[in-house]
Order: C-alpha cells, then structure tokens, then sequence
C-alpha cells in the first residue's frame, strides 16, 4: 500500500470524531507544513487565515511549549484575543488538541465538535491517528543509489525518468520535482 493511501486510511476516523471539521498539519518546519488537511468549516477558515489569527491561537503557544492533548476548555489556554468564541460562531463550540515531536518538526491536530466535549478515549484515539501520521511522514534517513542519481540530475537541470522522479516526489510527498530536491537539501542527503 502506497504511504498516501496510508495517510489516507489514518486519517478516516477523524471525520467521524471531530464532527465540526478538523486541521492537522504535519510536520510543520518554520512555518510550513509537509503536508496538511482542513475540513473545518471554509467560512472559519477564510476567517482565520484573512484575520490572521495563528500566531494569536492559544493552541498555538500551547504546541510550541506544552504540547501533548488539551481541550479547548482548558483554563490552561489563554485566549485573550478571544480565538475559541470566534470559531464559536462557526460551530467549533468544542475542541481538542494534540501536539507531538520536537518543535523542528511538530505535527498538531485541532479538532472540533458542535454537540459536546471530546471524551478522554476520543482525546487519546485522536493522539494515536498524530503518533501514526507523524512516524509514517518522517524523512528518509537516506538515499538510495537511484534516488540520489535522479535527484543528481534534476540539480544539475536534466531530466529523468518519468517513474523515477515521481518515486522522489512521493518520497518526499513533494507536489513538483523542485520540491523533492529542495527538501532533500533541507535534510542533507544531497
């Protein structure tokens, strides 16, 4: 089974618990995720990216420091910016969070419900789904002869086989072949 196929299967229960939509950002370096999914309704999400509300997210600050799980209820999460009533009005009047791995590649999942607090076994099988998608996304320790020749050439402004640069692209989970090399240097196996 091809890893995105993987990703796809782990992901599945999510919708069933997070009935009000979720955001799972995997592996995120800097400020940009190896891969993300966003079911969360499309007004709070126009709301949330055009009002710029990430770096005032308690979740935020509480991933970057504490991680591990919360609920949005916390009296842990300070939200003086009022972030959690915003979502509110959208139907996210529930949530939990997860956070794990090092802050260089954090994986956080954000996870709302309309009806009710998320049950501590839901809190602890959503920590699961971020434990399985955060291993099954970790970089290649290494190259094989034929990835690292592939990705050589691409350097270098050649071109390669078809099937040979879409195995680095999905290595990499890479969109384009610029991407899979870039991130090949990022990781210093180029």
């Amino acid at each position: 089974m091809k890893t995105r196929d993987r990703i796809d299967e782990a992901l599945a229960p999510l919708s069933g618990l997070a009935t009000a939509g979720f955001f799972l950002a995997l592996r995120i370096r800097g400020s940009s995720p190896l891969l993300s999914f966003r079911t969360y309704p499309p007004a709070w999400t126009e709301e949330y990216m055009g009002g710029g509300y990430l770096l005032r997210d308690p979740i935020t600050t509480w991933a970057l420091t504490v991680g591990g799980t919360v609920r949005w209820s916390s009296r842990l999460l300070l939200d003086p910016f009022g972030i959690f009533k915003k979502a509110r009005k959208h139907g996210l009047n529930y949530g939990a969070s997860v956070a794990h791995g090092p802050v260089k590649a954090l994986t956080i999942l954000s996870a709302g419900r309309e009806d009710r607090e998320f049950t501590d076994a839901e809190i602890e099988q959503m920590k699961g789904i971020v434990v399985a998608l955060h291993d099954l996304t970790a970089p290649p320790a290494s190259l094989t002869a034929s990835q690292r020749a592939t990705l050589e050439t691409l350097a270098a402004g050649g071109t390669a086989e078809k099937a040979r640069v879409q195995e680095v692209c999905d290595l990499f989970f890479a969109e384009v072949p610029g991407d899979a090399l870039a991130r090949a240097r990022e990781l210093k196996l180029l």
